[in-house]
């Protein structure tokens, strides 16, 4: 896939796109960004030149959007309320010294500065920074004093240990993450305009997406759609509903999550899971039928992650059946530490009924023959309220869907 903003590109060029647009004529855009029309022309011209096709048809009444303008437009949009957004919470958070007609809340920014304020706030380091960029510690800081000078206020306070982001720089971080995939995903849109959806689909899974819907999904996503990447990102629940708000991550696939991690998330139930405690072949309750939940209190047990909907799934169990939650010296959601584990330890597991579908069928891991119910979770889709998304992760959802539908009809 083609990348068409290189690392220096200009956002000022959207900014005077959308301004023509909003104007209806070159001059008058000229006028209202105090440049000349030949100026004004010439950031027309590298655009339509990146994406390969012209953005604006010419009348003698005025410019409007071709199609594809109309999806680079929509875009522009986003970009330009992420930059309104930070503009009032800096606004807001500080007394004085904000510059409220900073040149970033006009889009006049490139997007070298905007990469490099996101990579020393995710890394703490101008020297690391720049080892993941591939740029040199003078531009790096550069960027930074120059963001902080347009704003008004310190984005970083300088330690012996590192930098550490300000109040003001983690808001600006997140607003340039989003406006960093906003321009990724105009790409994709454009690219994808009549044809083959296009583009990359990045999607957050945990343990039951991974091994009963995601590999199914892409098999599927590369059979019908083989424009499409698809990245898999893997992480504690909550850092992944971080990732999905600054717009790292398109989707989730989960098990529903609290309800506090859900503010301003859109919630799409797609399959219900049963559960399951699995040990290995000869543990010594393999065999037993009717196993209680005193019978299990003997062992010990892997423990899901503390704050997890599983673990609390599983505490409830317990708590409801013995008065106290199971016990462990072991907390964990990877799929090959569990694994190791059950086999070669008597702990006991609970899981996804579908996640030991393989060692079943080998015999070498099993589900207990319970006395007692265990609950249900719900899988679902997860997405970024108000987000608007490109045809290739509709497209992919749908076929997430699709493989849960079959899933529920087996």
């Amino acid at each position: 896939m083609q990348n068409r903003f290189d690392k220096n590109f200009s956002l000022s060029h959207l900014a005077t796109f959308a301004s023509v647009l909003a104007h209806g004529r070159i001059a008058a855009a000229g006028e209202h960004l105090r440049r000349s029309p030949s100026a004004v022309s010439r950031s027309l011209g590298i655009l339509e030149e990146k994406f390969g096709r012209p953005l604006l048809t010419r009348a003698q009444d005025g410019m409007s959007p071709t199609p594809v303008g109309g999806l680079v437009a929509e875009r522009c949009g986003i970009i330009q309320a992420e930059f309104n957004d930070l503009r009032g919470m800096l606004v807001s958070g500080h007394d004085v010294g904000v510059h409220d007609n900073a040149s970033l809340f006009h889009m006049h920014v490139d997007m070298s500065r905007l990469r490099a304020l996101v990579a020393v706030h995710d890394f703490g380091s101008v020297k690391r920074a720049c080892q993941v960029l591939g740029v040199s510690q003078p531009a790096i800081s550069t960027s930074i004093r120059h963001l902080e000078d347009d704003l008004g206020v310190a984005l970083f306070s300088r330690t012996s240990t590192g930098m550490i982001a300000t109040p003001a720089g983690v808001s600006s971080a997140l607003c340039f993450k989003r406006v960093l995939s906003e321009l990724r995903k105009m790409e994709d849109d454009v690219e994808s305009f009549e044809g083959e959806s296009s583009g990359l689909v990045c999607v957050g899974g945990l343990a039951y997406s991974r091994n009963a819907l995601l590999p199914e999904a892409i098999t599927r996503v590369r059979a019908q759609h083989p424009q499409i990447l698809v990245r898999t990102v893997e992480g504690p629940i909550d850092s992944l509903i971080t990732g999905m708000h600054a717009g790292e991550i398109d989707v989730l696939i989960c098990a529903e999550p609290n309800k506090e991690l859900l503010q301003s998330v859109a919630v799409e139930p797609i399959v219900r899971d049963p559960m399951g405690l699995f040990v290995s072949a000869d543990h010594p309750l393999a065999r037993r039928k009717a196993v209680s939940a005193e019978d299990l209190r003997r062992y010990p047990f892997i423990l899901p992650p503390l704050g997890s909907i599983t673990r609390a799934l599983l505490d409830q169990v317990f708590v409801a059946t013995t008065g106290r939650p199971p016990e462990g010296a072991v907390e964990t959601s990877s799929n090959a530490v569990i694994r190791y584990l059950l086999l070669n330890s008597e702990q006991i597991s609970f899981r996804s009924r579908i996640e030991f579908n393989a060692e079943e069928l080998a015999g070498r891991i099993v589900p207990l023959d319970l006395g007692f119910p265990l609950p249900e979770r719900t899988i679902c889709l997860l997405q970024r309220c108000g987000v608007r998304q490109t045809a290739a992760t509709n497209d992919f959802m749908a076929i997430v869907r699709e493989v849960a539908a079959a899933g529920r009809e087996r």
